[in-house]
């Protein structure tokens, strides 16, 4: 009885808060493969916060649900973050490759690498996804290269992380 208690004490103030959806964050993992001299990421990012970004700047009938032509909505994503999510790979700005993405329950799980990466020195990502429409929006990068590994806390002001590895 008391675990039911402390069950519903702790998950209905959870759901709750999950259901007024008032904090607005992306996760990014960026994981640099010394194998194959690429930087692998993957960016999970709530689904209706995506949808209302690409429904103000591209098209207000997009849906991002399985219900949407995937293709178009790879699309979207490609090119929304090709605009705000930039990898520069020793000073220089690096082209992404979008691998594509996948639903969870409450966020799109989207996959990306910038590929051919010789000699790393540094790894710098600026990421500005959803900061225009969310002034709150908070975008975590953990970067890890080799034994290194950075977590970072980016928002609208302070928009870029930097791992140096020549220092």
């Amino acid at each position: 009885m008391k675990k039911l208690i402390l069950l519903l004490v702790v998950a209905v103030p959870l759901m709750a808060v999950a259901g007024l959806h008032k904090y607005y964050f992306s996760v990014t993992q960026a994981d640099y493969d010394a194998q194959d001299h690429a930087l692998k990421m993957v960016t999970r990012v709530f689904y209706d916060d995506l949808e209302k970004v690409f429904q103000e700047r591209y098209d207000a009938s997009i849906k991002v649900d399985a219900s949407y032509d995937q293709q178009k909505l790879d699309g979207y994503i490609k090119k929304y973050f090709e605009a705000k999510f930039i990898v520069n790979i020793n000073g220089k700005a690096q082209p992404l490759q979008y691998i594509g993405h996948k639903d969870e329950i409450d966020y799109v799980v989207c996959f990306f690498e910038v590929t051919d990466i010789q000699n790393l020195k540094a790894i710098e990502i600026e990421n500005t996804l959803l900061t225009d429409l969310f002034p709150d929006q908070k975008n975590v990068v953990h970067l890890k290269a080799g034994s290194i590994k950075k977590s970072f806390l980016l928002t609208r002001e302070n928009d870029k992380a930097v791992l140096n590895f020549s220092e």
